[in-house]
């Protein structure tokens, strides 16, 4: 039995004992750690991987081997900073679940996410699916507001400057498709003889030094650099009032500290509802991205990863999948 285990292990894993297959497991999850979205989202993409090591946890194990099993996998999680809903085992029929899945009658560690999660990300992905929101129709409409400075007040205390650089924000975000630390302190922008690309790049690549093609939607490279420019301006002298720091010594957390809730109401507001936070932009860029951008032969998924700067090896994960 042993030697068929490590047999089928070394086939599937490269490797032959459960030892060897956390440390591959271990290398798997811290890759695919640093992943974004909704914490709901992410502990979605930790669990799709760990699914591919239930057959490690599993095969010709007893019940009571496969729970210590589980708790070593959990264990590796911890480690890197993770967690894991508490393993559940039925002691009648002794068929054992990671979180949900209880009334089920295989073994399945799919279902973590709670029923009332489970049900906002699908009306989001519906909501986005169906949504007559056009992207490049709202570009415009912004880049229209910004050039005449026709804005609407998000709240009655705030001045211009601060109520422009939601507008410059929001029109990045769509345009752009970049995160919110990236806009407004990493991504530069640089043309090659190769084409257009993105600097400053966050999850994959704390060093900044990483580069991604930049599609962007609508917006020509000056206008896109003009508003980062004018952006980071203004965050800077906002930091320096209120904090006595630069931009330059702000880490990407305290930017998301700092500026993440306004710029998300800001976001709501501008949008009429229609989005309801800054992230959302990226979802609704890659839609359109995905559209725009795809090449011949391309997979709409190939496409995606690549106008986002995800790689292909990573898990698919329902963070974008969502295409017209």
């Amino acid at each position: 039995m042993k030697q068929q285990r490590a047999k089928l292990f070394k086939s599937v894993y490269g490797v032959e004992t459960l030892e060897e297959i956390l440390e591959v497991f271990r290398a798997d999850y811290k890759a695919i750690k640093n992943i974004e979205g909704t914490k709901s989202e992410s502990l979605q993409r930790a669990i799709n991987i760990f699914q591919r090591y239930l057959l490690a946890i599993t095969y010709f194990y007893r019940v009571s081997s496969i729970q210590n099993n589980l708790q070593l996998f959990r264990k590796v999680i911890k480690e890197e900073g993770g967690d894991l809903e508490i393993f559940l085992m039925n002691k009648d029929t002794g068929i054992f679940h990671i979180g949900g899945g209880k009334g089920s009658s295989i073994p399945s560690i799919y279902k973590v996410l709670s029923d009332g999660k489970e049900k906002k990300i699908n009306e989001r992905e519906a909501n986005i699916n169906n949504s007559t929101f056009e992207v490049i129709s709202e570009i415009k409409r912004v880049k229209n507001i910004l050039d005449t400075k026709s804005y609407n007040p998000v709240a009655s205390n705030q001045n211009e400057d601060q109520v422009r650089s939601y507008y410059l924000a929001y029109i990045l975000g769509l345009s752009t498709g970049r995160r919110f630390t990236e806009l407004l302190k990493t991504v530069t922008i640089h043309r090659l003889k190769s084409g257009l690309f993105f600097r400053g790049i966050l999850k994959k690549d704390l060093t900044g030094s990483r580069q991604i093609e930049a599609n962007i939607i609508y917006l020509s490279e000056t206008e896109v650099k003009g508003y980062l420019k004018e952006l980071r301006t203004y965050l800077n002298a906002k930091l320096k009032a209120t904090k006595k720091k630069s931009l330059a010594v702000t880490t990407e957390n305290e930017i998301n500290s700092i500026f993440s809730k306004v710029y998300n109401n800001a976001v709501k507001r501008i949008s009429s509802d229609k989005v309801p936070n800054f992230h959302e932009l990226r979802h609704h860029y890659t839609i359109t991205g995905t559209e725009m951008f795809k090449r011949d032969g391309e997979s709409e998924r190939e496409t995606r990863y690549r106008i986002l700067g995800h790689e292909l090896k990573e898990d698919s994960t329902r963070t974008y999948a969502t295409t017209k």
